[in-house]
């Protein structure tokens, strides 16, 4: 039996990542809030020409909306070189986290985010082909708190390329600059800004893509 299981979803240039399975309420308020947030950071500064700026509102509207930074972490920057494809780092990158579910959960976000050719092609437009995008991991943690790192990145390469997560860049000198910052959800919080969510997701047009991974159950 095969049964679909949502694996992210793509809006704007963000790439959300679950860890684990995720309610369907849960999923909506996380894209909803990171669709509101990009707008609101979109407005105050150009995520290309100062994303420390942008980057400062879209956790400022995170928080506003109920999500709080949590560990101290915040807007640390690494860089990292790309030996073959985006795609592999960021499987790489996840992999090495303390929860050993969020690299499989990768993989399932990418399998599905790869033959989807309007996912791809938003993502490519909206990051300019990777020059600036968002890969949003999340999952409950031990007592049910909705948690979501938010890795802000830059591929600095000498080209372009459509597809950028999926292609082969050995060869290139070719690095990602990431900045990041954790995040948990406050449902309170949240549940007293819902009209006000409803309200701005009126005036937004950003496109989503939902992704799904199928298991097959025998």
């Amino acid at each position: 039996m095969d049964i679909q299981l949502p694996a992210g979803t793509t809006t704007g240039h963000n790439l959300v990542s679950c860890i684990g399975e995720l309610s369907l309420q849960d999923f909506d308020d996380l894209t909803q809030c990171t669709q509101i947030a990009t707008c609101s950071a979109d407005r105050l500064s150009s995520r290309f020409a100062n994303s420390a700026v942008w980057l400062n509102e879209y956790v400022n509207t995170l928080d506003f909306l109920g999500w709080s930074v949590f560990n101290d972490a915040i807007f640390t920057r690494t860089q990292y070189d790309v030996s073959k494809s985006v795609a592999d780092l960021l499987v790489q990158s996840a992999q090495a986290m303390p929860d050993r579910r969020q690299g499989n959960a990768m993989i399932d976000t990418l399998d599905a985010l790869k033959p989807n050719k309007a996912a791809n092609y938003s993502l490519d437009t909206e990051s300019l082909q990777g020059e600036r995008f968002q890969v949003i991991p999340t999952r409950y943690d031990a007592k049910g708190f909705l948690e979501i790192g938010v890795f802000n990145l830059e591929l600095v390469a000498n080209t372009k390329k459509s597809s950028f997560l999926f292609w082969n860049w050995a060869g290139h000198t070719t690095h990602i600059i990431q900045q990041c910052a954790y995040l948990k959800l406050d449902r309170r919080k949240l549940d007293t800004r819902r009209a006000l969510i409803e309200k701005k997701l009126l005036s937004i047009s950003m496109k989503r893509f939902d992704l799904a991974k199928t298991r097959n159950n025998a």
